[in-house]
């Protein structure tokens, strides 16, 4: 979506207007993407939870997630400032 402007979608991320962020799927995404993403949250002071059909884990590498296939259902929550939900 080359012609889409942040102020097409700005209050799509606005905490006070929507309480929470929304998910978001990008296409095309792969395994070096997510541990792009993973080595992100483990370097920045962010707090994240990596959870498989509800139980918390540690954050495995990348290419673990993948591994399981769709057998099980992995969530990852992240927070980048203190006190957002």
């Amino acid at each position: 979506m080359p012609d889409l402007s942040w102020d097409d979608v700005r209050d799509f991320f606005d905490p006070e207007l929507m309480g929470s962020l929304p998910d978001v799927v990008i296409e095309g995404t792969g395994v070096e993407d997510w541990q792009a993403v993973f080595d992100l949250l483990r370097s920045e002071d962010w707090a994240y939870e990596y959870s498989i059909d509800g139980q918390v884990l540690s954050l495995p590498a990348a290419s673990e997630v993948f591994a399981e296939g769709r057998e099980v259902c992995p969530a990852l929550q992240v927070r980048p400032s203190p006190g957002y939900c």
